[in-house]
């Protein structure tokens, strides 16, 4: 029996010693309302992305055209690979989150401090195995991809790069996640908002000086470095020098039972996610740019509420070290009926807007980066809806039920990606993606209400149905007017175009917020978002 853990006998919770019931700790620190807590680091996590799409928006198409397709679709690819290669960390990212988490809810600095100091070592060690032969075959990966011959040495240096702030991004991601489980979100976001001011200038001095891909490597290097001086000397503060020591053990087998699966899960997620820029890069190569870039926005999308995770994921865990498990369902639930409604809206109001709005924003003389969009988001979309239910039987402990979504969701996606993107090219990529995401939705929501012994509501079941399938129908309506009507003509292609879709959507996901969320939450959830704690 670990620490972190502390069972009581005759519980059936969990499935080895790493999911014995967490019992309350004695009385917690005294937080903030549940609402204050979860729209504070929203808040700021929000505001670390929000500043970048907004410059994104006005830069992305100047840099298309400025590099030229087939260099940006190969900065796209090589993107794809790095996120391949920082996936296979042991799941030693995501299970700090769940420990860091527990113990933050126990306010003990001193076991945090001892898993920290731990981790850091074994993931130097991995990454010289991992990253070294990654950097040692860079040459060997790029020349896989038809559409790398544009500029092979260009595509070497970046993907070398990359490998290389994969192995720092790991070591960072700790300290970041000690702030995290400690509601401290400001310091992180400023390191982003920072590093992105950085990228954005250097992306704009390789444009117009030609350095290509070489100098795009050159501005990821400077933007790592300094979010690196940010975060790290901000974590420190939240450690206990008494707990620079290895953890025994018993704590690190059981930290690893936990873990592997996590990473097995995550690795399916991410090829899941990400598997189909690698058949279009390797099958469908002069589509590469069209699908990356609506393939991309759609994730901006899920990004945008996504900002709401760490803050709802850190709440869930600390409840379940502060009052144990049915104390904190109570607290997950809460949080669930708010999210829920939040996406559901938000998909069906930007799935038309997505369509439409990307196109009319790249202007490349295809419909294809709207019509990519559209469908990836929507195959977000259904797995946003089952974030919180992933949440709350992974704190249990419970990654196995996770992982075996994650499987079903993989297989079957590559399963029908093949044959789809033989047949329809990159737009049956993405149709592969969303028939596995609901599939995969579908018995996540099954396994959830059967396995788990304390249980959440199903999140389909709070869902408004009548009032989303208004927002969806009103803001196609909305959106394709504004398109036909408005964009190309009145409003310039670009930016500007993808404003005023934006804009023309905008009130009808105003009136579904109005009607399924109130009016008084969102004027609340906004005076905690803007307050200073």
């Amino acid at each position: 029996m670990s620490d972190l853990t502390p069972g009581v006998a005759g519980s059936s919770v969990g499935e080895g010693t790493d999911l014995d019931p967490v019992v309350p700790a004695p009385v917690p620190p005294a937080q903030p309302s549940l609402l204050r807590r979860l729209a504070h680091g929203t808040g700021w996590q929000a505001l670390s992305q929000t500043l970048p799409l907004v410059f994104n928006l006005a830069l992305t198409p100047f840099i298309i055209h400025g590099l030229g397709v087939e260099v940006y679709g190969i900065f796209l690819l090589v993107a794809v690979i790095q996120q391949f290669v920082s996936s296979v960390d042991g799941g030693i990212g995501p299970g700090a989150r769940r420990y860091f988490g527990i113990y933050a809810g126990r306010d003990d600095r001193t076991s945090t401090t001892s898993l920290l100091v731990t981790l850091l070592v074994l993931i130097a060690a991995s990454s010289l195995v991992v990253c070294g032969l990654a950097f040692w075959a860079a040459p060997e990966i790029v020349a896989f991809f038809p559409g790398a011959a544009k500029d092979p040495v260009g595509a070497t240096f970046l993907l070398r790069v990359m490998i290389v702030i994969v192995a720092v991004a790991q070591a960072r991601t700790l300290f970041t996640q000690v702030l995290w489980t400690s509601n401290k979100f400001a310091q992180q976001a400023a390191g982003d908002l920072l590093g992105f001011f950085i990228y954005a200038a250097g992306m704009v001095v390789t444009v117009v000086n030609g350095y290509g891909l070489i100098g795009i490597g050159c501005t990821l290097i400077a933007q790592q470095v300094l979010s690196t001086l940010i975060v790290v000397p901000a974590a420190m503060f939240r450690l206990d020098r008494a707990g620079v020591r290895f953890v025994p053990r018993s704590l690190l087998k059981e930290f690893f039972t936990f873990a592997w699966k996590i990473q097995v899960s995550g690795i399916l997620s991410l090829v899941s996610q990400q598997g189909d820029a690698i058949f279009v890069g390797r099958f469908a190569a002069p589509q590469m740019t069209a699908f990356g870039t609506g393939a991309s926005f759609a994730a901006t999308l899920r990004g945008m509420p996504m900002n709401a995770s760490t803050p709802m994921e850190a709440n869930i865990i600390r409840a379940l070290g502060g009052l144990g498990p049915e104390g904190a369902a109570e607290e997950a639930a809460k949080i669930q009926r708010i999210w829920v409604r939040l996406i559901a809206g938000w998909i069906a109001v930007g799935v038309p807007a997505a369509g439409f709005g990307v196109n009319a924003w790249l202007n490349l003389g295809t419909d294809l980066p709207g019509q990519v969009a559209a469908v990836v988001l929507l195959a977000y979309g259904v797995s946003l809806m089952l974030l919180i239910q992933r949440f709350w039987i992974n704190a249990l402990g419970r990654s196995g039920l996770t992982l075996s979504h994650d499987i079903i969701n993989t297989v079957l996606n590559l399963g029908l990606t093949f044959p789809l993107i033989l047949s329809f090219g990159a737009l049956g990529t993405v149709t592969a993606t969303l028939i596995a995401a609901v599939v995969a939705a579908v018995y996540l929501t099954v396994i959830g209400q059967r396995r788990v012994e304390v249980r959440l509501p199903t999140p389909w079941s709070q869902v408004s149905w009548l009032w989303v399938i208004a927002a969806a129908l009103a803001s196609a309506g909305a959106t394709w007017a504004a398109a036909n009507f408005l964009t190309g003509s009145v409003v310039p292609f670009g930016p500007l175009s993808l404003l005023t879709i934006g804009l023309s959507a905008a009130p009808v996901l105003f009136i579904y917020l109005v009607q399924t969320v109130g009016l008084s939450r969102a004027r609340e959830l906004l005076a905690t978002i803007t307050r200073r704690r």
